[in-house]
């Protein structure tokens, strides 16, 4: 009996010291540290979910989807809601993208988004060692059913600027939900989880999509990035780049694309948390309409996009700044 009762009190003095030791070899969770596990699993994950995505700016449009994902090797999106959108599908094997719009009957082939992807978290993670990144814990929620940690990223070297906050799943450290929120406070965007399930694996062939009967297929032309002046070779206009870039940000490289009956240069920079784009085409390409709205000075179709002229050049700015650095951008494309 007395042995019985020195073994229980072994055992629970071992659990003890075990629970101790766990505490003390943990680590601490912050911000930075919620941040540094995000970015490591959104390329080894796989699950498959619900989600629900709102763009509140421009035209508001709110989606239903079931996503598929398997970190940076596979990726699928079936969209739900609203009726327009009911039946489309994007896949993305890692080599080729493909989007099925069953209204339109056409199967649109490209390349595949899921290196850009990679490449964008690679800058984030930059970013956020080089200290450019403001990271903050500020909170905790429950998303999809899970226990989430919500942190709030912005810019560290602006004091206005748009601001991301993603909730994380507190076991996987996957994004549960993200909110885009602009310079003004007002949301963005936002995109969450209704319901998620882990797995060991998706079958590659989920990912891939072949055009049914009756579909057309058509093909894009790759638009990878590359230096400005490789971007000037083939734009057949000369093309321009600020002198000025607002705290934090560089050049991640230019486009050359096909647009109407002519070229599109688009050139993209970011600071890591979010970015902006450059479009530039010459004049005759535009519609008249929009030309004589452009003659009259610059134009705002709506927040977050800014228009004007240099010379016979159409400039267009594409991005969530405040709107005096838009104009110090704009200001400084020679």
């Amino acid at each position: 009996m007395k042995m019985g009762r020195v073994a229980s009190r072994a055992i629970v003095v071992l659990f003890l010291l075990a629970l101790v030791a766990g505490f003390a070899s943990a680590e601490p969770i912050d911000g930075p540290t919620v941040l540094k596990k995000m970015l490591e699993a959104e390329g080894s994950a796989a699950f498959t979910a619900y989600q629900v995505t709102t763009l509140a700016r421009g035209p508001s449009l709110t989606s239903e989807q079931i996503v598929y994902r398997a970190g940076f090797s596979g990726m699928r999106t079936e969209y739900m809601e609203p009726p327009r959108l009911k039946g489309e599908i994007s896949a993305d094997d890692g080599r080729v993208a493909a989007h099925l719009i069953p209204r339109a009957k056409v199967l649109r082939i490209g390349p595949s988004r899921l290196a850009a992807l990679k490449m964008r978290t690679e800058q984030a993670a930059l970013a956020f060692r080089r200290g450019n990144m403001k990271v903050e814990l500020v909170g905790s929620d429950k998303i999809a059913g899970r226990n989430a940690y919500v942190i709030q990223v912005k810019p560290r070297l602006r004091a206005k600027g748009p601001t991301r906050k993603f909730w994380v799943d507190s076991e996987k450290w996957i994004k549960l939900k993200t909110e885009d929120i602009a310079p003004d406070g007002a949301t963005a965007s936002m995109s969450y989880y209704t319901r998620i399930d882990f797995v060991n694996t998706i079958p590659h062939e989920k990912f891939r999509l072949e055009p049914p009967p009756g579909f057309r297929v058509e093909r894009q032309a790759p638009a990878d990035l590359v230096p400005i002046d490789k971007a000037q070779e083939s734009a057949g206009f000369r093309v321009l780049a600020p002198t000025y870039l607002p705290p934090g940000f560089k050049l991640v490289g230019a486009a050359v694309q096909s647009f109407r009956r002519g070229r599109l240069v688009v050139i993209r920079y970011t600071d890591g948390v979010s970015s902006f784009s450059l479009f530039e085409t010459p004049e005759r390409v535009l519609k008249p309409r929009f030309l004589a709205r452009l003659h009259e000075g610059p134009v705002r179709p709506r927040k977050g996009i800014y228009s004007w002229q240099v010379g016979n050049l159409n400039l267009t700015i594409v991005g969530q700044l405040p709107i005096d650095q838009i104009r110090k951008v704009a200001s400084s494309v020679k």
